[in-house]
């Protein structure tokens, strides 16, 4: 009993397979395989980059920063005719 409806459910799978390739032309198959592929392996070369990529603080410290002059200019001092 269990082999047969192994045996019918493979059958199934394989004709519904089939049938789907028929319906379905392979070059559009293989475009969206192509595209899936292409997706993972950028993912992919993201990892990798990201691993290798040096930690920089995305706020230095005081310490590297050079001093800053203050500088200010008055508003009510601008050009007037």
């Amino acid at each position: 009993m269990r082999s047969s409806i192994l045996a019918f459910c493979g059958m199934l799978l394989l004709g519904s397979t089939g049938a789907f390739l028929l319906y379905v032309s392979i070059l559009s198959i293989l475009t969206v395989v192509v595209i899936l592929i292409a997706s993972m392996l950028m993912f992919q070369l993201g990892v990798q980059v990201e691993k290798q990529r040096h930690r920089v603080p995305e706020i230095p410290s005081e310490e590297t920063m050079p001093e800053v002059q203050e500088t200010r200019s008055s508003l009510g001092t601008s050009l007037r005719a």
